[in-house]
């Protein structure tokens, strides 16, 4: 290890001795950028270096002072363009070259070919949509899932080779600012001739070539057709006896104007709150509500959804863009869930719970933004402007060993924030970046049960009508960052120094109803605090990257200060602390271009105000927490190895990485457990919790013979501390997974798809007595056929099933059956659809989850056979 950083050492020291001077420019053909492109430089008859253009049509010479003296020519060639000759007299000169196209003609002969499935060019591999893409095919999401190395989840956010991909772009136009999971379920495969995946992504052009991004993007190349014309699908749907679905999306890619527009309304129990991206705030009350199984939603969620997202974007020039998105989302669901929880503690004994829970929820979640962006080789300019807002009524009824509560509450959130980079290119090409950062939110909690709970603890045993616990907590937050970027050698170096400024509340009150009066409890005054926290952060970045290694570092050293108030008490306190918190990451390339990553990260956390109310908060019927703690803080060391293996012309994918996470710090959550309910408090112990995981992911395809398989498997252990009832323990839960899947299109009108998903979870407490506590393992079974009867009817059955047993309860199968019949000529804009679910009627779904001290069972029920017939429109 000490020869690794030694060397790393003199490679740094090296760089920055021996600096060497740069020449660039861009490769372009009617203002589009020309990759792969040859370009040399040389003097009289002779050449000095050879380099070739990349994606974005970008070349870069790194030359010695004495190299650069004896350079008098630039000259470009390419297969399809006339080669280009510059003299090169002006050393600061950067020198792009515009191509011209080669006329070649030929006679008598005509040339088809189908388009490889995979080709691969440096940091990007692009896919022919040709080699992938079926009949039955509904939006692109559908196609990304068979192509190799690639995954989509049910919100459509795509992996490749176990990265998340975080940004997609249309035609290279960045239309999705809120999240593209919307695009990947929406736009039809048709549409798209490409699908390019660029790893190591920049999305600043000036930044590319200096910062080490290890972002994955996806860009959709669209083919002409799609270019020029509106496009979109209008279904309706009906179901017995009352229930309907309405699904409308619009779509136009046009080179200067895009916009993407869906409209959802259902009612047969599929979610369509896909892309809701909850506020992040402190959740101090959290209403125990009906559980909900790990089957499709059509399965058991009665629900109205009414959803809305639009996708607005627009070019005004080569580098200037407009975006305008928004999204909107209400419900009405209901659930029932019927279960048993029972707490193990460390002397064998334990505390069962016995509850039948009827839940009426009633979300709506609303968000829209504006975003001006310029992007060019000068300079990077953004702003946004964001607002969020959230409403959650919500009523649970419910059955506590035959006793009969109703827990009410309604929670209300809203956020606007402004924000705003822009970075300038300087005459000597350095970067210099001013960040603006202003946020303001507001969040209230109403929480009311009737009858009282826990009248043990808070009435000192006496009954009492109900209970009621007001939560606001308002929050203010601005943050000014400026940072400088050394681009002049290949070791990148950004200085940075960041203010922030965040101001807070928590406000709460706990009352009581008795006789119909309203009542504080003495012992339970409200908490009214304040959290002002100022940090000053400076520090350094480093960027390395040559064709071998990438290495990043970032080493910010942050003061802060924070003043804690009371105002009930009139009292307050002031904590000062230094904090260092390095990351460094290496990624090394191998000549087959496999790599590996090593990362590593130090971190220093501080606790929020959800951990230092001195007064208890009534969270729900069963629980009330009481943080009284001080201000204290969580270190934590993060290890991560990753090794991807990446076979594009033989369509094989593979990702291993293995992580450790530490933690410490001073202070545990206890928990006092009774009959009546639980009382969550932070003591002082010493606390230390470790991480350990390790997951593997591959894909392969065999085009030929029309198999698709996929194959993912982890490990993970946790090492944490509990403290139940004044029993301090230590907790082990290991969880193994596997999940193989495989399409098989092999038979002549059939497509066969099979996967199998096995879990297997052991969890031991050690404490004052060594204890078992636990084992749990599920095996579930999918499997589909789908036959094709010539090119216009779709048959498909699917059928699942899963078991799951434990050492402690008895074990539970589940079966489903589910059929559709879809009726769409090749060449017809019309389709009618079947879908008949849950054929063997199945009525009760049963289901257990087990934690080192919780065995908690539920049963829950279904919605039984549905049959939704679908018309469906394109245009």
């Amino acid at each position: 290890m000490k020869e690794i950083f030694c060397s790393l050492c003199l490679s740094i020291l090296s760089t920055l001795v021996f600096a060497q001077e740069k020449i660039d420019g861009i490769v372009s053909s009617d203002k589009q950028p020309v990759a792969y492109a040859t370009i040399v430089i040389g003097y009289a008859n002779s050449s000095l270096h050879t380099v070739r253009s990349n994606s974005m049509g970008q070349y870069t010479f790194h030359l010695t002072k004495e190299e650069m003296s004896r350079v008098q020519w630039i000259e470009v060639s390419h297969i399809s363009y006339e080669k280009v000759r510059k003299e090169y007299k002006d050393q600061n000169q950067k020198v792009n070259f515009e191509l011209v196209k080669k006329s070649i003609q030929l006679a008598d002969v005509t040339v088809r070919s189908r388009p490889l499935a995979v080709r691969r060019a440096g940091d990007t591999t692009r896919y022919a949509v040709t080699n992938f893409v079926s009949a039955e095919d509904r939006n692109i999401g559908d196609v990304l899932r068979r192509m190799p190395g690639i995954e989509v989840d049910e919100n459509g956010v795509i992996k490749h080779n176990g990265k998340t991909v975080s940004r997609m772009y249309v035609d290279g136009d960045n239309i999705f600012q809120n999240g593209y999971g919307v695009g990947t379920r929406t736009i039809q495969p048709k549409a798209i001739k490409d699908v390019e995946l660029v790893q190591n992504h920049e999305h600043k052009k000036i930044k590319q070539g200096v910062s080490n991004s290890e972002d994955v993007a996806l860009n959709l190349v669209l083919n002409e057709d799609a270019k020029m014309i509106w496009s979109g699908e209008a279904t309706i749907g009906i179901a017995a006896p009352i229930d309907g679905f309405i699904n409308g999306n619009t779509m136009s890619f046009k080179k200067k104007y895009k916009t993407l527009n869906t409209l959802q309304y259902n009612s047969i129990g599929e979610r369509i709150n896909n892309d809701v991206e909850s506020i992040a705030s402190l959740n101090l009350t959290e209403p125990i509500a009906a559980a909900t199984p790990s089957v499709p939603t059509n399965k058991y969620y009665n629900n109205r959804s009414l959803a809305f997202n639009t996708n607005q974007f627009y070019k005004w020039t080569e580098g200037w863009s407009s975006s305008l998105n928004g999204n909107l989302w209400a419900d009405r669901e209901r659930l029932i869930s019927d279960g048993t929880q029972r707490y193990l503690l460390a002397d064998g004994s334990g505390v069962t719970y016995n509850n039948y829970y009827n839940t009426t929820k009633k979300p709506f979640f609303g968000r829209s933004s504006f975003t001006l962006e310029g992007n060019d080789n000068r300079f990077y300019f953004k702003n946004t402007i964001d607002y969020k807002a959230e409403n959650h009524h919500h009523h649970t009824w419910l059955l506590d060993d035959e006793a009969r509560f109703d827990q009410r509450g309604r929670d209300q959130l809203n956020f606007i924030s402004e924000s705003m980079e822009y970075t300038p290119k300087l005459k000597n090409k350095d970067l210099i970046t001013f960040n603006l950062d202003l946020e303001r939110k507001w969040h209230k909690d109403r929480l009311e049960v009737s009858p009282g709970v826990m009248s043990n603890y808070l009435n000192e045993n006496q009954p009492y009508d109900a209970v009621g616990q007001a939560v606001s907590l308002p929050q203010t937050n601005g943050n000014i960052q400026v940072a400088y970027t050394r681009n002049n050698t290949r070791l990148k170096r950004t200085y940075f120094a960041r203010l922030n400024y965040l101001d807070k509340e928590l406000n709460s009150a706990l009352n009581l109803v008795t006789g119909g009066s309203v009542f504080d409890n003495e012992r339970f005054p409200d908490n009214n605090l304040r959290w002002k926290q100022q940090q000053m952060s400076a520090g350094v970045k480093l960027d390395w990257k040559n064709k071998d290694f990438i290495f990043s570092g970032a080493f910010p050293l942050t003061w802060n200060g924070w003043d804690i108030a009371d105002r009930l008490l009139g009292s307050a306190t002031t904590t000062k602390k230094l904090l260092f918190t390095p990351s460094v990451s290496l990624q090394a390339y191998l000549p087959n271009r496999d790599y590996f990553l090593l990362s590593f990260r130090f971190n220093q956390e501080n606790s929020d105000l959800d951990q230092l109310y001195p007064n208890p908060i009534l969270s729900n019927f069963r629980e009330i927490k009481s943080f009284a703690a001080p201000l204290y803080f969580t270190s934590s060391q993060a290890y991560v190895l990753r090794y991807n293996i990446e076979r594009p012309i033989s369509l094989f994918y593979l990702n291993v990485t293995a992580s450790h996470l530490r933690t410490q710090n001073d202070y545990l959550i206890g928990q006092d457990i009774t009959q009546q309910g639980i009382i969550s408090k932070l003591l002082p112990y010493d606390n230390q919790a470790t991480t350990n995981s390790l997951t593997l992911g591959m894909s392969k395809s065999l085009l030929k013979e029309g198999i698709y398989l996929g194959f993912n498997a982890s490990i993970n252990q946790n090492r944490y501390n509990q403290l139940l009832n004044g029993q301090f323990t230590a907790a082990t839960g290991t969880t193994m997974t596997l999940s193989p899947r495989l399409e098989y299109k092999g038979i002549s009108h059939t497509a066969l798809t099979y996967q199998y998903s096995y879990s297997r979870f052991l969890n031991k407490v050690s404490g004052e007595q060594e204890q078992n506590s636990n084992r749990y393992t599920s095996n579930t079974h999918s499997l589909g056929v789908l036959y094709v009867v010539g090119t216009y009817l779709f048959v498909k059955g699917t059928w699942s099933y899963g078991t799951y047993q434990s050492s402690a309860l008895d074990p539970i199968t589940n079966s489903f059956l589910d059929a559709s019949i879809r009726y769409k000529p090749l060449k017809s804009k019309h389709s009618l659809e079947l879908n008949i679910n849950n054929i063997l009627n199945k009525k009760l779904y049963s289901s257990y989850s087990l934690t080192a001290n919780l065995e908690n069972r539920q049963t829950i029920p279904l919605r039984g056979l549905q049959s939704v017939l679908k018309y469906s429109f394109l245009f």
